[in-house]
């Protein structure tokens, strides 16, 4: 097949095809046309534009605490982060891939002493008990009354106002790991967050699979609210 430059090309119009539900996956060696959003756009691989297709595909997913205003608890309190013990959780399940897009935590009523926060990817389901019920539901990103989005396959969606307990984790990948200095007093201090879009480590968690996010504040368990996305894809797009 002859290549052909852009550089050479005049006077010729340059088309894509709009097809934003399930384009497919394309195989080694094969050329497939170019893609474009409906806005005209051409999808290309950013994360900006990944994440911006995912969620017009209605791929992408939203969970908050239960009741906008009232902190829930967040895991013991300790000056280390017990990888038995998150504050927030899910489970990815067979055949399902996930990306974690972003979490945002806002405490409350923070003290002078240390605190942390990491983000953990693990290769398991690591889920043994505990936990509140599934009370902050997902929501799909996409936000449209007249039709029906599709609905979340993560399964374990737990939040630790009671205590989330995990087995072993197996192959732990640390996304985000941060620490509040003890002199840090005011609460507008500690609003940690973990998003892919500000250039934190993007993973593709291939089920079965945990995603799990730790709080932990020096004296007493830290009260927060919360906020989290991540992408749900079909198993057929990674190896």
């Amino acid at each position: 097949m002859a290549e052909i430059s852009l550089a050479t090309l005049t006077g010729v119009e340059l088309t894509g095809s709009v097809q934003q539900i399930n384009p497919g996956v394309a195989r080694d060696g094969t050329a497939p046309k170019l893609y474009l959003n409906r806005n005209r756009a051409l999808q290309v691989n950013s994360r900006e534009a990944q994440v911006d297709q995912w969620t017009r595909e209605g791929r992408v997913f939203m969970a908050s605490t239960p009741v906008q205003g009232v902190p829930e608890t967040m895991s013991t309190a300790g000056t280390v982060v017990t990888l038995t013990d998150p504050s927030l959780r899910f489970t990815v399940p067979a055949g399902l891939v996930v990306v974690p897009i972003s979490v945002q935590i806002s405490g409350h009523h923070t003290t002078a002493k240390h605190a942390l926060f990491h983000v953990l990817a693990t290769a398991s389901d690591s889920f043994t008990s505990g936990g509140d019920a599934v009370l902050m539901t997902p929501l799909n990103a996409l936000i449209n009354s007249t039709t029906q989005a599709r609905g979340s396959s993560v399964t374990k969606l737990h939040y630790s106002d009671t205590a989330i307990v995990e087995a072993a984790l197996v192959a732990p990948r640390c996304l985000k790991s941060y620490l509040k200095n003890a002199t840090a007093t005011d609460p507008t201090d500690w609003v940690p967050e973990y998003n892919i879009m500000k250039g934190d480590p993007m993973v593709y968690m291939v089920g079965p699979a945990s995603f799990l996010v730790y709080v932990v504040e020096e004296t007493a368990a830290l009260e927060a609210e919360w906020t989290m996305m991540w992408a749900e894809l079909d198993g057929a797009i990674v190896p």
